[in-house]
């Protein structure tokens, strides 16, 4: 199984990417799997309204039950919260604030998915994936690297402990949010040796056979280079 990380975005046929991960789930299953959705928000109320678009999207690609769990400032992940799950998929929002309330179960995230649960980090849950966690920011010494939209309420460009499922630093919506300048300020500081930016309705599938893309984009990858940082692209 794989760990499938999603650049974000939303359209109306997502089997080339979302599909393939719920293909994994259902294989695991041996029929309609469950899927346990971990949804964050400032408040209960703000994420229930987006309950309905991930069950449906899901639903519609093959999943049997989609069990939504609300994280909020109150209210971390539970491994218990994780039980009985095929699939493991943790949504887009605020990158530090999934970090804060998924991180308390990490371990448990990580023996399921060793023992064959395939996880789905979709945005934040794709940021927060790698033994290092890009949280936001958008400045490294005083410096703008990306546009301050990207900072998701930090001002410097900020790492921390991951979930432990890759050994990559992860960022996203490359293309569309301009985001490849902040990866290759990260590897061009010291601060990660790769990097791999994400596109929307794109993923970046890590399984047994090594990468993989899927999907209508890019994954963008700036690596480290002597002095200087190389950068590649990685097209489906």
């Amino acid at each position: 199984m794989s760990i499938h990380l999603l650049g974000g975005g939303w359209a109306d046929d997502e089997s080339r990417w979302t599909g393939r991960f719920i293909d994994e789930a259902r294989q695991r299953a041996g029929g309609p799997p469950t899927i346990v959705v971990v949804l964050w928000a400032a408040d209960e109320a703000e994420g229930a309204t987006w309950h309905a678009d991930y069950v449906d999207d899901l639903t519609k690609l093959g999943a049997g039950t989609v069990n939504v769990v609300q994280l909020t400032a109150e209210r971390t992940l539970l491994p218990t919260d994780l039980g009985g799950a095929d699939g493991i998929f943790i949504g887009g929002g605020l990158t530090p604030g999934y970090h804060a309330a998924v991180m308390p179960a990490a371990d448990t995230i990580r023996g399921l998915v060793s023992t064959g649960v395939p996880y789905a980090g979709f945005s934040a849950g794709a940021m927060i994936a790698g033994d290092v966690a890009l949280l936001g920011g958008w400045r490294i010494g005083g410096v703008p690297v990306t546009a301050q939209s990207n900072a998701e309420g930090l001002d410097d460009v900020t790492l921390d402990a991951g979930l432990g499922l890759i050994d990559l630093v992860v960022d996203v919506h490359c293309a569309q949010f301009g985001t490849l300048s902040r990866a290759v300020a990260l590897v061009h500081a010291g601060l990660a040796e790769r990097v791999v930016a994400i596109d929307e309705n794109t993923s970046l599938i890590i399984g047994p056979g090594g990468l993989e893309v899927a999907g209508d984009g890019s994954v963008w990858t700036a690596d480290r280079d002597g002095e200087r940082v190389s950068i590649g692209v990685l097209a489906a």
